[in-house]
């Protein structure tokens, strides 16, 4: 097989070129073929063109990661499922590559050949459309749909759609109780409070698969820094975002209101662990501290201890009683048991089947482990929830059931963890119950003020319960907590604008939800209807497109069944509208 022509130079990449037998035209996202015509996400375009700059070269993952979402915190599986939707469109196959080839631990290459297009070939682009992803959905009574002059529906759309309508709490939900505890404030703390951010650490391991050890020690020690009353610490998925960047510690301070930043690094091998940390004043950039840890993995706590004694004695900050008993409870004695709950935690964020398995399996080791491990159960109940909400399971109301009894378990362990209600709140949705999942969102909150994710879940559960003017006023205190909120704070605020009939303003937080993390499905199945409903139909229905492009298989009767939007109008106006955006009963 070519690997493409050595003055591959010469070729105008922002224009259309010739890849194979397929004529490629990025600034429209397109290919076509002898079999027909197919748009592509602009994340998998960039991608593509990467690839066909260097053709015959292997392009390592951080390095297809740099160029396509230059900088972008999103899941480690992006790249991969760009590359999947890349081989679906060029029909090509993984086992026995014609077009791009996967070399093990290294990354990917394209193997075929690569050229200009001749002047005749020149297409003119149209305005690339931007990419979304979908969500969940309600159940309504799809009784004679409305009448749509919708392009002709590819046949297999049909089982386009329900990991999409779970996906709209499950992503809200994924991501409070995945991150180990306590959001905070990001706005000037009252008093003498100190404002905080914890950098991501780095993995200096040779291998990439110790992210998930450097990232537990980052989010476990912005978990024990916010149970100190006297300071506001940044919250994790505002901090992530400078993950594999070089920050500038007074940048850190004009974005997030940083007083002092914590950074370090983390090398793992075997048993031994090496992690340094330090304390910088943001303000100018000098060290108040800097420290070496040098151990084995039993001596993990002893460390995360270390640093927060030094943090608190470095900015004389008072700690209450309360502050001391939060301070001194650890969540498991187990060393093996915590990086079992780790290693469930990273596998939790690919918020895919696979990663969803794995994950279970390790908080059930950790369970094994440690039978009193609080956040391993709440994470494990996650996973059922998971199940029942995206089909995966052959018995969903046997799901929901194991949810509830593992979220019991560890509130009866420990009651003072906000996550812990956090997910016993989420599993109340969809059991119906809406006022025992505002209970348990409103003790969250209680439990630490500065919890935004608490305020998320009662956002998601005002909105289920068909009181989207107060869903919103929720949600905008979530997003002022945590200014520099995730994606998934988009796509909850673009299903409650959609349910008050702003599809603009829908449109618009879908479509960066999916500029942050392209993968979710669950902004782009709202974001289909929210189309159809301004009549945009053809984009609606190349949304749902994506969906089956990802290997999603659902259908209407399951999404009425699952998703529990209480208000029939309110099922009735989400399903209209992906009904107009081609979607099959």
């Amino acid at each position: 097989m070519a690997s493409g022509p050595h003055n591959s130079t010469d070729i105008d990449f922002d224009a259309s070129f010739r890849l194979g037998d397929w004529l490629v035209d990025p600034a429209a996202c397109r290919i076509i073929g002898g079999e027909g015509e197919y748009k592509l996400e602009p994340k998998a375009m960039t991608v593509l063109v990467c690839l066909a700059r260097e053709p015959g070269q292997v392009l390592s993952r951080e390095r297809l990661e740099e160029q396509a979402w230059q900088g972008m915190v999103v899941g480690y599986d992006s790249l991969a499922s760009a590359i999947i939707k890349l081989r679906k469109a060029l029909g090509d196959d993984s086992r026995s590559p014609r077009y791009i080839e996967t070399v093990p631990k290294k990354g990917y290459r394209l193997i075929c050949e690569v050229s200009a297009a001749a002047p005749e070939e020149s297409v003119s682009a149209p305005t690339p459309v931007p990419v979304t992803t979908s969500n969940g959905i309600a159940k309504a009574e799809v009784t004679s749909p409305p009448a749509v002059d919708a392009a002709p529906r590819r046949a297999w759309i049909r089982f386009a759609l329900f990991a999409l309508a779970a996906l709209i709490v499950v992503a809200a939900l994924l991501y409070g109780l995945f991150r180990p505890l306590s959001p905070p404030a990001q706005e000037p703390a009252i008093g003498d409070r100190h404002v905080i951010a914890v950098l991501p650490f780095r993995n200096l391991s040779d291998d990439v698969q110790q992210d998930y050890f450097s990232d537990g020690i980052t989010a476990d020690l912005i978990t024990d820094l916010s149970k100190i009353s006297g300071l506001s610490v940044i919250a994790r998925n505002s901090v992530f975002i400078y993950k594999k960047a070089d920050v500038d510690v007074r940048k850190v301070r004009e974005l997030l209101g940083a007083d002092y930043v914590v950074e370090g690094s983390v090398r793992k091998l075997g048993e031994r662990v090496r992690i340094s940390a330090r304390l910088i004043d943001a303000g100018n950039g000098i060290n108040m501290w800097a420290d070496r840890f040098d151990g084995t993995l039993s001596n993990i706590f002893a460390f995360q201890d270390e640093v927060t004694a030094r943090i608190i004695d470095a900015l004389a900050v008072k700690l209450t009683d309360r502050d001391r008993t939060r301070l001194a409870h650890k969540y498991s004695d187990s060393i093996e048991a915590y990086d079992e709950f780790l290693r469930g935690w990273q596998s939790l964020w690919l918020s895919s089947r696979e990663g969803m398995i794995q994950a279970r399996v390790h908080f059930e080791r950790a369970i094994e482990l440690d039978e009193h491990f609080a956040r391993a159960y709440a994470n494990l109940a996650l996973t059922y929830i998971y199940d029942h909400l995206l089909g995966w399971s052959n018995d969903p109301d046997t799901s929901l059931r194991l949810a509830h009894a593992y979220a019991d378990r560890a509130i009866s362990i420990d009651d003072g963890l906000p996550q812990v209600y956090w997910v016993k709140g989420f599993a109340d949705i969809f059991s119906r119950d809406y006022q025992q999942a505002v209970v348990h969102a409103q003790h969250s909150i209680e439990l630490d003020p500065s919890f935004a994710d608490g305020y998320g879940l009662l956002a998601t559960v005002l909105n289920y319960a068909g009181k989207a003017e107060q869903a919103d006023v929720e949600m905008r205190k979530a997003m002022k907590l945590n200014p520099r909120y995730p994606a998934i704070y988009r796509t909850i605020h673009g299903e409650i604008l959609f349910n008050m009939h702003d599809y603009d303003g829908a449109i618009e937080n879908f479509r960066l939800a999916l500029e942050a993390n392209p993968e979710s499905e669950e902004p782009r199945l709202w974001l289909a209807a929210a189309l159809a409903h301004t009549g945009d139909l053809d984009e609606a229905n190349w949304q749902l497109e994506q969906i089956e492009f990802s290997g999603s298989k659902l259908s209407l009767d399951y999404i009425e069944k699952v998703i529990p939007l209480r208000d029939p109008a309110q099922r009735k106006h989400l399903i209209d509208g992906l009904y107009k955006a081609g979607l099959k009963i």
